[in-house]
């Protein structure tokens, strides 16, 4: 897919990945059983050293609500800080490059790094369980490769 969008640019522009991630983590020992989760933001083809943004900060959910109201409560999070990103996905940004250069770049969500429990809020998979593949393991490249 990011070589479709990468081809419905205009000519000069290109796509720059982003990496999300995200991961639950105590606040501090003192502040009792408080947990958040941080969100962080990095450029893909940066050096993994150099980069990193934390975004946000997700506060854990009190009284300990259904898990479905803390999985609408992360989503809803997620996307509110990520809206600003789509509208740059959608209308690109120009930026002052290192050589001096203009250039039209266009972030693409390329990876969503996060614990197990965190992928299961964000997709809506119950925890504990493990999405079923339905596709023969014989026939998996079959379904990536062929043209859409």
């Amino acid at each position: 897919m990011a070589n479709t969008f990468q081809e419905s640019l205009p000519d000069g522009s290109t796509v720059v990945p982003v990496i999300l991630g995200s991961d639950k983590t105590m606040l501090s020992t003192l502040s009792g059983n408080m947990s958040a989760w941080p969100v962080y933001f990095r450029i893909g083809n940066l050096l993994k050293l150099n980069g990193l943004i934390l975004i946000g900060l997700l506060p854990r959910c009190p009284n300990s609500p259904k898990i479905h109201t803390i999985k609408i409560a992360y989503q809803e999070s997620m996307a509110t800080m990520l809206r600003p990103l789509e509208e740059l996905m959608k209308s690109g940004i120009k930026v002052l490059c290192a050589d001096g250069r203009t250039c039209h770049i266009y972030p693409w969500i390329a990876s969503f790094l996060a614990g197990y429990p965190e992928q299961c809020n964000i997709t809506g998979v119950k925890y504990g369980w493990y999405p079923h593949c339905e596709i023969d393991p014989d026939d998996i490249l079959s379904f990536y490769c062929r043209p859409r």
